[in-house]
């Protein structure tokens, strides 16, 4: 068996905390019989250190934004609120502090594979114009998670250097700044493994929850808890057949701005001329004093209703910020299955120190993991 606890530590990709989640994971599905196919990856890692911002004696410390590039110096300031007053940049050698409007939402990274809107895209071109020497953004709570202040920018292919801060008091344009930006990139070989289960058909019932972490996070509800669920239904199933192809892949780079492991299993899939059945994505799963929730997306209604009424589910909102989202995008039935109150109570820790083990009930996690196996029955009978 796995031990909750030795899935709750901090494993961005490419880390070697994360390489010991793989090599655990290896060991106890080969325990279980399962195919063991590897994907390599090329990915980055970051590290950071104390960073600061000083101005006529008022020193302030500041965040470096995950995978940012270093920076030192004295530079002019200039505070940007809005994309129509950045428009009116030509150049500008010095910093842009993003407030206000510039300041309320994450940027997706430069040219994201899967969404990548509009207004993200025009800000990417317009510092592409402009040049600036850094960014720092003011921020506070993040919509998408409980980290306060947050990060702007989450991009390892930004060169301009940025950061973050809950306030910078009385630093203003009057002045140059100093700045101690220690932050840097290195690169790094992976993985993505696929647990794989062959049926009658080679089309594939495809069970995912993503492995890695954000930095500075246990990860334990954001999701450890859903690799946890992902080994009870494997154990659950490992003697059982099926018509279709089972693949249980725990996906590796969703909490990552270069999604490596979702790329490559999506390059898998092409390659073999594989065709997706359903879906059922696990994440954020098992909050203590939450239910299990299910969405449904794509689904014929009346094996929707069957899946309701015989596993008694509690049906929740769809949502697509995970990695369901790539599948429901394309038509394919999915499943997202979360903790009933993510969207209120769970959401504020996740990404934080205080996303720990504790807070997460593990009796959910094996309720959760038998039902999944009797949903996937009930699909696999289609």
């Amino acid at each position: 068996m796995i031990k909750f606890s030795e899935l709750c530590i901090e494993r961005p990709l490419g880390t070697k905390e994360n390489n010991d989640i793989i090599d655990l994971l290896c060991r106890k599905f080969n325990e279980l019989n399962y195919k063991t196919i590897d994907l390599p990856l090329s990915c980055r890692v970051w590290h950071s250190d104390n960073s600061f911002v000083e101005q006529s004696g008022n020193k302030i410390r500041i965040f470096p934004s995950p995978f940012s590039r270093s920076l030192r110096g004295n530079y002019s300031i200039k505070f940007v609120s809005s994309l129509k007053e950045l428009e009116k940049i030509k150049t500008y050698n010095g910093i842009l502090v993003f407030i206000n409007e510039l300041s309320e939402n994450t940027k997706m990274p430069n040219n994201f594979p899967f969404y990548f809107p509009d207004e993200d895209k025009l800000l990417y071109e317009l510092l592409e114009k402009i040049n600036p020497k850094g960014i720092m953004g003011i921020t506070g709570q993040e919509q998408s998670s409980g980290l306060n202040p947050f990060p702007l920018f989450e991009d390892t292919n930004l060169e301009i250097p940025t950061a973050f801060v809950a306030s910078i008091g009385s630093i203003s344009e009057k002045n140059d700044i100093s700045i101690i930006l220690n932050s840097k990139i290195f690169k790094r070989k992976s993985k993505q493994i696929i647990f794989r289960k062959e049926g009658l058909y080679k089309d594939i019932i495809l069970i995912i929850a993503h492995m890695d972490t954000k930095y500075f996070t246990d990860g334990a509800l954001d999701n450890a808890a859903g690799i946890y669920t992902l080994y009870e239904i494997a154990n659950l199933m490992k003697n059982k057949k099926s018509n279709y192809t089972i693949e249980i892949v725990p996906f590796n780079g969703e909490d990552h701005p270069e999604v490596s492991g979702q790329l490559a299993y999506l390059k898998y899939l092409e390659k073999n001329k594989y065709t997706i059945k359903n879906v059922i994505n696990i994440d954020g799963v098992g909050h203590i004093g939450s239910k299990n929730m299910f969405s449904f997306f794509n689904f014929d209604e009346n094996v929707k209703t069957k899946i309701i009424d015989k596993n008694n589910l509690l049906e929740g909102e769809q949502w697509y910020s995970g990695d369901h989202g790539i599948f429901a995008f394309k038509d394919i039935p999915c499943i997202a299955v979360t903790s009933s109150d993510m969207f209120t109570k769970a959401i504020k820790i996740t990404h934080t120190k205080k996303d720990t083990k504790e807070i997460v009930d593990i009796n959910l996690l094996k309720i959760l993991g038998k039902t999944i196996e009797n949903i996937i029955k009930i699909i696999d009978a289609q």
